[in-house]
């Protein structure tokens, strides 16, 4: 008796399609997105995966839509297309309400000092551990970060591009280090508390 393998290959492709609420250019899988916050622009061919900004008139797309799809992928392949929708989504969201990160800066002794440059695009941290260096956390071009005054001790982070907001927090978490200490005794750090939308739009 002959065993057949199963293919893990379709030849129809994997479709997806998300709705176009802004003004969205795709030339050569670069992906613009322009709203009333600003522009996010994400190069995506890395993947062959088609993308086309279309006009869709069924019983359930009305209006302009991106449709995504990939011909010929396997079942591995074929998760990019959702991943694709996910992050011209977030460009959606960010351009439209934008991203907020809140990072709270926790110690036990030694008081953390956060010194924000008066444009709001650079953030020095000091007195880390009793430290006496300093460290220099530049944001991107499209991010800016102020401390509130309703909480004490907590910095927010505002930006359009989600990636390269968590990006610059990342950073800022990891040069509070605290080396080969018990992380379970010092707990002293900057750590993300909260992530929501600038302007959430009223459902």
């Amino acid at each position: 008796m002959v065993s057949r393998k199963r293919s893990n290959y379709s030849k129809f492709p994997s479709n997806n399609v998300i709705l176009c609420i802004v003004s969205i250019k795709i030339k050569a899988r670069k992906v613009t997105v322009k709203g009333p916050k600003g522009e996010v622009t994400k190069n995506l061919s890395h993947m062959p995966i088609e993308m086309k900004v279309m006009k869709l008139s069924t019983g359930k797309l009305q209006g302009k839509h991106v449709r995504i799809r990939m011909w010929n992928g396997g079942y591995k392949q074929a998760c990019s297309v959702t991943t694709f929708k996910s992050l011209i989504g977030n460009m959606i969201i960010g351009v439209t309400e934008g991203f907020r990160y809140k990072m709270r800066l926790v110690y036990s002794h030694f008081p953390i000092n956060a010194v924000i440059a008066k444009d709001k695009k650079s953030l020095e941290i000091k007195n880390f551990l009793g430290g006496k260096k300093s460290h220099l956390i530049v944001l991107p071009p499209d991010a800016s970060v102020h401390l509130t005054k309703e909480v004490k001790d907590e910095l927010v982070f505002d930006g359009i591009d989600n990636q390269t907001l968590s990006l610059a927090c990342s950073r800022v978490n990891q040069v509070c280090g605290i080396g080969k200490k018990d992380e379970r005794k010092f707990l002293d750090g900057i750590f993300v508390s909260e992530k929501v939308t600038t302007n959430p739009k009223e459902e």
